[in-house]
């Protein structure tokens, strides 16, 4: 799996599987990548394409990448907006 981040921020999470068919519109965007089918990473890849798109109240993801390294944030809710 490959993670594209700029300044922290997660834009895009491409699948081994389909690395072929992706065309890479990402400019500037650095490159996170983790072995999706290792079994220690199972669960959390699940969970970054999961939670990919969602935030929180604060408008924060759950994940995010600092120093090259994958964080998640601790207490993470994702906000759904109430209709009424």
């Amino acid at each position: 799996m490959k993670i594209y981040y700029i300044n922290k921020k997660i834009v895009t999470i491409v699948l081994d599987k389909d690395l072929f068919m992706w065309e890479n519109t990402t400019n500037n965007a650095s490159v996170f990548e983790i072995d999706e089918v290792a079994l220690d990473n199972k669960e959390i890849c699940i969970d970054l394409v999961r939670t990919q798109n969602k935030v929180d109240i604060d408008g924060n993801n759950k994940y995010y990448i600092e120093n090259g390294e994958l964080f998640s944030r601790d207490g993470w809710e994702e906000y759904q907006e109430e209709i009424w």
